[in-house]
Order: structure tokens, then C-alpha cells, then sequence
């Protein structure tokens, strides 16, 4: 699913769940950022298989672009703002530490990776190990039930956008509601 925003739902519900001890801005860029490899291959390597360039789409190469990010982001101090203002805006109290942008780079690649591993075929989810195990797993050894899987992963994708928006609604109610508390009266 490449230059698609179905990982955002899936991405978005860890951070959503721990009402912002994982930083959500960090989990969804890291979706945006893995996916450069795809267009990498699109104008450098045609004809390479797409998600192989760099070896981004696995859980050891990607999750170590996702931890540097995760680093990154923390040390670049208006990133950083712009991390606090979303979790702000949401109503998370927590403001984002270097451990969970850490983590939450982390996450955030290995949803993606996990995600397109039950998608695509040339996802080599266990890299140095040159198959997809994930898929193949899922499938049983039966290809003929990739398509199933593949709708069970587009299901699943569209419900994490689902549940993320119900969440960011339900948080940005909340705190509409504390601040309207908070305003003294007139």
C-alpha cells in the first residue's frame, strides 16, 4: 500500500491508547518516512522489487531508521514543540521524553512493516532471511489465500482509521469540556 494513509488508523491507536505516552505525531511520520523507499525504487530502481531498496520494510533495518528518527525528532527542538502542541491539543498530559519517541519511531515502523508484510509479497519482514515468513505464515502455504489476507488487512486498516477518529473525537470533546469548565463566569 504504498503513498497510502491506511497505516495512519493502526499507527495512531497506540498513542491514542496511552493517551500520549507514545507521541502520535512520531508514530505516523514514521509510516510517511518508511514509504520513501518505495518511491526511491519508483525513480532509482524499477525494477528492483519495491520494498527491498533499502531494506527499510523489515523489522531490523526499519526499526533502527525508526529509533534514529524517534531521536531526531527529540533533538530538534521546534520537532519536539510540535509534538507537545498535538499532544496538547488532545489533551495528553504527558509530554514526549527521548524514550518514547524512541519507542514510538520504533512502533510506528514495525505497525508498517507488519502491515505490509501481511500485504505484500516482496516484504521481507525477517530480513536477512530473503521470504516473506509473515505472509507466508498467514497463508498457510496456500497463495491462493492472499487475497483474503489482503482484505482482511484492508478491514482492518479502515477500522483503525475508525477507532482513531472516534478516539481523537472523544479526546478533543474531553477537552473542550475541561475548558469550557475552566473559563470563569461572566
Amino acid at each position: 500500500m504504498p503513498f497510502t494513509p491506511y497505516h495512519f488508523g493502526l499507527s495512531a491507536l497506540p498513542a491514542l491508547a496511552t493517551r500520549g505516552r507514545l507521541d502520535i505525531t512520531v508514530l505516523i511520520t514514521t509510516n510517511m518516512l518508511i514509504d520513501t523507499e518505495v518511491l526511491a525504487d519508483f525513480f532509482s530502481a524499477p525494477h528492483w522489487p519495491v520494498h527491498q531498496l533499502w531494506h527499510f520494510h523489515t523489522l531490523l533495518v526499519g526499526g533502527l531508521v525508526g529509533m534514529a528518527f524517534g531521536t531526531m525528532v527529540y533533538g530538534i527542538k521546534p520537532f519536539r514543540h510540535g509534538c507537545r502542541w498535538v499532544n496538547s491539543l488532545l489533551g495528553f498530559p504527558h509530554s514526549p521524553t527521548m524514550a518514547s519517541m524512541i519507542f514510538s519511531g520504533l512502533i510506528g515502523v514495525w505497525l508498517h512493516v507488519l502491515i505490509d508484510g501481511l500485504y505484500h509479497y516482496d516484504v521481507e519482514v525477517f530480513w536477512p532471511i530473503r521470504n516473506n515468513l509473515l505472509l507466508r505464515w498467514a497463508c498457510g502455504g496456500h497463495w491462493s489465500r492472499m487475497d483474503e489476507i489482503q482484505r482482511w488487512v484492508m478491514w482492518s486498516c479502515l477500522l483503525g482509521w475508525i477507532l482513531a477518529g472516534l478516539f481523537t473525537v472523544m479526546f478533543l470533546f474531553r477537552r473542550f469540556q475541561t475548558q469550557k469548565k475552566d473559563v470563569p463566569a461572566q
